[in-house]
């Protein structure tokens, strides 16, 4: 069952603690998540699953609107599926790194004392855990258009929100 996932390529900590179970602890305090995961030791490969994994559930949150815009405009599912698919396993994960080093500079100028590879798992684990609001915006999205914008407002807020806090936790976290 997907609930059994634990934290992949050796994690050292309870073995019992899921990723399902962190997302779900990470909307009620998004830090103590965060300072449970520095505890336990941020490893690079499992920062890339995090933005791998991201890039796929949010493929997937995608294919309804994908195959609606295929079925309307008489174009390939296919084809848009595996442009689709290239850009959110591949070309985001590459674009979310670009992004988490300038968050990392731009907080080292105001006293942040982490490193890239915190900043990294602070932009992926709030991605990651933004995935359940994306989800379920995408379907209703898909056969409710008229709230596509406050679902993406809403999703948005979240995602800024736990960014912020994994950041604060991982940058700032002695202040």
């Amino acid at each position: 069952m997907i609930s059994t996932i634990v934290w992949p390529l050796g994690w050292t900590g309870d073995s019992t603690v899921s990723i399902l179970t962190d997302i779900k602890l990470a909307y009620y305090k998004p830090r103590n998540v965060m300072k449970r995961q520095i505890s336990a030791g941020i490893r690079e490969e499992q920062t890339l699953f995090f933005a791998i994994l991201f890039g796929l559930l949010s493929f997937l949150s995608l294919l309804p609107a994908i195959a609606k815009h295929a079925y309307l405009t008489n174009e390939s599912l296919s084809a848009l599926a595996a442009a689709q698919f290239i850009s959110s396993v591949f070309m985001m994960p590459l674009l979310m790194y670009g992004i988490a080093a300038i968050s990392h500079l731009v907080l080292k100028y105001f006293g942040g004392q982490g490193n890239y590879i915190g900043a990294r798992r602070a932009l992926f684990w709030a991605a990651l855990v933004t995935t359940p609001a994306i989800l379920i915006s995408s379907i209703v999205e898909t056969y409710i258009g008229e709230l596509s914008m406050s679902l993406s407002v809403i999703t948005t807020g979240i995602f800024i929100w736990q960014w912020v806090s994994n950041l604060k936790e991982l940058e700032f976290n002695n202040v």
